[in-house]
């Protein structure tokens, strides 16, 4: 799910993870949803006083059997 800067990941073990993506972050809240189905990692903090965690950094990762 994305919305704006926000967007919901699930992780490996199924658990849904909601995110706000940072002012400082690398991607902009348009680049978000060409994420989707797609395999990332997030660096991030705790939002104090917020449901969600602050996204400072999405990385794709590398699709299983594909690479250079």
């Amino acid at each position: 799910m994305v919305q704006e800067g926000r967007f919901r990941l699930q992780a490996e073990n199924g658990r849904g993870l909601l995110f706000l993506l940072h002012h400082g972050a690398a991607l902009e809240p348009q680049d978000l949803p060409a994420l989707k189905h797609r395999r990332v990692r997030i660096r991030y903090e705790e939002g104090k006083d917020l449901i969600a965690g602050i996204a400072r950094d999405v990385v794709l990762l590398e699709e299983p059997g594909r690479g250079a």
